[in-house]
C-alpha cells in the first residue's frame, strides 16, 4: 500500500502523539510489572486498571494461552502468536514494548484509513480531510483505545480498511472480489465475532440486490459465519470446556468446603464494586445474566456515549467501575462540557441529514445497529459503554464530514473554525487528564482478596 505525503503526514502526527502516550505508560506500569514472575497474572489483575479495558495481551504475549473469550474473539489468540514468539526473544519485560509497537502503528494506520475515506470517498479537501482525522483523534477514548493493551486498536484500525475499500469499490462502479470480502470479514470478526457484522453491512449497502446472490450469500456470508462461529466453540470446547470440567470436579470433590467460601465471598463482597455497580439482568440465563435492565439509556447516551467517550470526566479519570466506587454515571461540573457535548451531537445530525443519501453514511450507521442493540438495548457492558467507542464513533466525522462537502463559502469557513476550536479543546482537554493521570502512583486492589 503506496502512502502520499499528506497520508505519512496526517499519520506520523497521530502516531507520534500515541507514541508518546504508549512510552507513559511504560513508564507507569513496566517495573511494577514481572512477566518471569509466577504471580503475573495476579499482579495484572491487581495492578492494572485502566478504565474497563483488559490488560490480556500483556499474559498472552507473556505466556501464550487461550487467555481471551475464544468465542467472542476467535482468532485473536492466533494473530497475537508472532508477537509471543517476538517476545522470546526479549526474555523479559518485552510485552508492554511490543503493545506499544502494536498500538502505535496500529493509530498510524487508521488514521490514514481514515482521511483516505474523507479524501477519496467523500471527496473533501485536504486540509478539512486533515482536520475531521485530527478531530476524530481529540476523542478521549479514541486517544485511550491506543495506549492500552486491549483488542480495540486492532479492532478500529480493521474496520476503517473494510469501510475504505468497500467505499472505494462502491464509489468506482464495482464489488470487492468474493476472497476480499471473506478475508476482510475473517480478519475483523477473527479479532472480535461481532465487528464481522460491519462488513457483512457495508456490503449490503454497496452491492444492494446482489448481496443476496446465492452464491455470495452462501460463499462469503453463511460459510465464513459459520466456519468463525464453529472455531469459537471448538476452541472453547479444547481449551476452556475441561478446564471448566476440572473445577466442576474440584468443587464436587470439596463442596462444603467451597460452598463456606461462597457464603463468606458472598457478604465480604457484597459492597464491592464490580457488585453494586452491575445493574438488575433481564433474566438468569447464561446470556442474560450480562444484560442490564435498570441503567438510565438517557443518561448513559448523555454521560457516557456522547460525553465520556469523547471528552473525558475530570473526576475518576480512567478508573475501572469494577475496581473503584467511579460511579457509573459521572456529571460534569462546568456547563461547557455539555455545551461542547451539544455542539458536536447537532453537527452530527445535521451532518447525517446532510448525507443521508450517501452510500458510505448508510455503511457505517447500519453497522453499528448491532453495537445499539446489544449495548443500549441489552445492556451487555453498558456500565462501561465507553471503552466500545472504537467500534462507532467513526461515524461522527465521517457525517461531519459530508455537512463540509455540502457547505460552501463562508458557511464552510464557519464549518471550519468551529470543528478546528472543538480539536484544539478536545486535545487540550482530554491530553491534560490523561497525562496527569499517567503521573498517578499505581493503586493495588489485591486488599480485596487478602
Amino acid at each position: 500500500m503506496k502512502l502520499n505525503r499528506e497520508e505519512w503526514s496526517i499519520g506520523l502526527v497521530i502516531a507520534s502523539v500515541l507514541l508518546v502516550l504508549n512510552g507513559m505508560m511504560i513508564l507507569k506500569y513496566n517495573s511494577l510489572l514481572d512477566p518471569l514472575s509466577e504471580d503475573y497474572a495476579k499482579q495484572l489483575s491487581y495492578l492494572f486498571h485502566v478504565s474497563g479495558f483488559d490488560p490480556i495481551t500483556y499474559k498472552v504475549l507473556t505466556h501464550w494461552q487461550m487467555a481471551y473469550d475464544v468465542v467472542r474473539h476467535p482468532l485473536l489468540p492466533y494473530y497475537m502468536y508472532p508477537f509471543y514468539l517476538l517476545n522470546q526473544l526479549f526474555g523479559c519485560q518485552g510485552a508492554m514494548y511490543i503493545v506499544a509497537i502494536i498500538m502505535t502503528t496500529s493509530s498510524f494506520f487508521s488514521a490514514v484509513f481514515l482521511f483516505r475515506i474523507l479524501r477519496q470517498l467523500v471527496e473533501l479537501k485536504s486540509i478539512d480531510a486533515c482536520l475531521l482525522t485530527l478531530f476524530f483523534f481529540s476523542f478521549g477514548y479514541v486517544l485511550a483505545t491506543f495506549f492500552v493493551p486491549d483488542h480495540f486498536g486492532i479492532s478500529l484500525c480493521l474496520i476503517l480498511l473494510s469501510l475504505y475499500l468497500i467505499g472505494k469499490a462502491q464509489k468506482e462502479g464495482r464489488m470487492l472480489k468474493l476472497w476480499q470480502t471473506i478475508l476482510l470479514f475473517v480478519a475483523t470478526s477473527g479479532v472480535t465475532l461481532t465487528n464481522g457484522a460491519k462488513v457483512y453491512a457495508a456490503e449490503l449497502i454497496a452491492r444492494g440486490k446482489h448481496f443476496f446472490h446465492w452464491r455470495f450469500l452462501l460463499l462469503a456470508v453463511v460459510l465464513p459465519s459459520l466456519l468463525m462461529v464453529g472455531a469459537g466453540l471448538l476452541e472453547e470446547r479444547i481449551y476452556v470446556y475441561p478446564q471448566q470440567q476440572a473445577e466442576k470436579q474440584y468443587f464436587e470433590e470439596h463442596k462444603s468446603e467451597m460452598m463456606a467460601k461462597a457464603r463468606k465471598n458472598h457478604q465480604r463482597y457484597k459492597n464491592a464494586p464490580w457488585v453494586i455497580h452491575k445493574g438488575k439482568p433481564f433474566g438468569q440465563g447464561s446470556l442474560l445474566q450480562w444484560t442490564d435492565s435498570t441503567t438510565s439509556r438517557p443518561k448513559t447516551l448523555q454521560e457516557n456515549v456522547f460525553g465520556e467517550s469523547i471528552q473525558l470526566h475530570s473526576d475518576w479519570v480512567l478508573d475501572d467501575i469494577l475496581t473503584s466506587y467511579r460511579p457509573v454515571l459521572l456529571n460534569y461540573h462546568h456547563w461547557y462540557n455539555y455545551a461542547t457535548e451539544g455542539l458536536i451531537i447537532l453537527l452530527l445530525l445535521i451532518g447525517i441529514i446532510a448525507g443521508f443519501n450517501s452510500k458510505l453514511l448508510w455503511m457505517c450507521l447500519l453497522g453499528i445497529l448491532p453495537d445499539a442493540a446489544m449495548h443500549l438495548g441489552l445492556g451487555f457492558a453498558i456500565n462501561e459503554i465507553y471503552i466500545m467507542s472504537a467500534h462507532w464513533i467513526y461515524v461522527i466525522p465521517v457525517a461531519i464530514a459530508l455537512l463540509f462537502a455540502k457547505t460552501k463559502g463562508n458557511w464552510l469557513f464557519g464549518l471550519r473554525t468551529i470543528v478546528a476550536a472543538l480539536t484544539v479543546y478536545l486535545f487540550i482537554h482530554n491530553l491534560w487528564l490523561i497525562i496527569d493521570w499517567m503521573n498517578q502512583p499505581v493503586v493495588s486492589t489485591s486488599f480485596w482478596y487478602e
